[in-house]
């Protein structure tokens, strides 16, 4: 990885206290302080027994991937506090000439009298038709990487225990886009970033508008034989991990925008409802 491009970190004490928020000046992100500690991964079987019980249609095998829960220990990083942006990605594409995502500026057609906004032309809105290739190269120029699983997870929950949802346990339109028109959440496909209330770590949209891409291989069982300390995900794969739901999750929202939700694709894939946001490490003390 690409040494990180932080000023407030720059030759900074190995004892120093670390700032709870700062600016990657590749990218302009606001970058937010996930202090180190452990938290619970995965989902409790209460919490799965629950779900089900409310809803007939959905098996018991949707959840297997979150099983068992358990206990992770992160050391302390940084999070983009936003998605990436159309506005960024076109930075970094202008800078290196990297190709331009799929629908930049033309989307297909939905059967909506409203049209997708591609990113060429809504700059506030998260970036999105992106494959995984596509979030590690900008990663890489602005000097970061993705989040791991564990970190992402861990950032979403926003310091709640247990709660579904980076709120809490209520499935609520006041927080979040997930394709429909209602409360606060006034758009049928993206949103423009910052759009709804932030989590407890002050970061918004970390569920629904698009998923994120992570950077571990997915692995249905990873979390049986998951180690405690910094997990990484599978060491091979066909797939990688992808969290937190989108603006397409008017029907399965209240189960693909939980904390503890795995999704995966081909690093290939590129479609609407994929983006990411980037983490990079904090100093280690010395």
């Amino acid at each position: 990885m690409l040494l990180i491009i932080l000023s407030v970190l720059r030759n900074a004490p190995a004892d120093a206290e670390l700032p709870s928020i700062v600016i990657n000046e590749k990218d302009g992100s606001e970058m937010i302080l996930i202090q180190v500690g452990k938290f619970s991964m995965g989902s409790a079987p209460e919490a799965i027994s629950l779900l089900l019980e409310k809803d007939a249609k959905i098996s018991a095998g949707f959840f297997r991937a979150e099983h068992p829960q358990h206990p992770v220990i992160l050391d302390a990083f940084y999070i983009d506090r936003y998605k990436v942006t159309n506005a960024q990605y076109q930075a970094f594409m202008k800078a290196t000439g990297h190709p331009a995502p799929k629908y930049w500026t033309d989307a297909p057609e939905m059967g909506s009298e409203i049209s997708f906004p591609v990113g060429s032309q809504n700059p506030k809105h998260p970036v999105v038709g992106i494959s995984w290739y596509d979030a590690v190269a900008y990663c890489e120029w602005a000097g970061v990487r993705l989040p791991t699983e564990a970190e992402w997870e861990k950032a979403a929950r926003g310091r709640l225990v247990n709660q579904s949802y980076p709120w809490g346990d209520k499935l609520s339109r006041e927080y979040a886009n997930y394709g429909g028109v209602g409360g606060q959440d006034k758009w049928q496909w993206t949103a423009p970033v910052g759009s709804f209330p932030a989590n407890g770590y002050g970061l918004f949209d970390i569920a629904g508008n698009a998923f994120e891409w992570c950077s571990d291989w997915f692995a249905e069982d990873f979390y049986h034989h998951s180690p405690e300390r910094n997990p990484t995900g599978s060491e091979t794969g066909r797939t990688r991990v992808l969290r937190g739901g989108s603006w397409n999750n008017n029907l399965f929202g209240k189960y693909q925008m939980r904390c503890a939700y795995r999704f995966h694709a081909r690093p290939e894939t590129r479609n609407l409802v994929i983006g990411f946001r980037c983490a990079v490490d904090a100093p280690r003390p010395q």
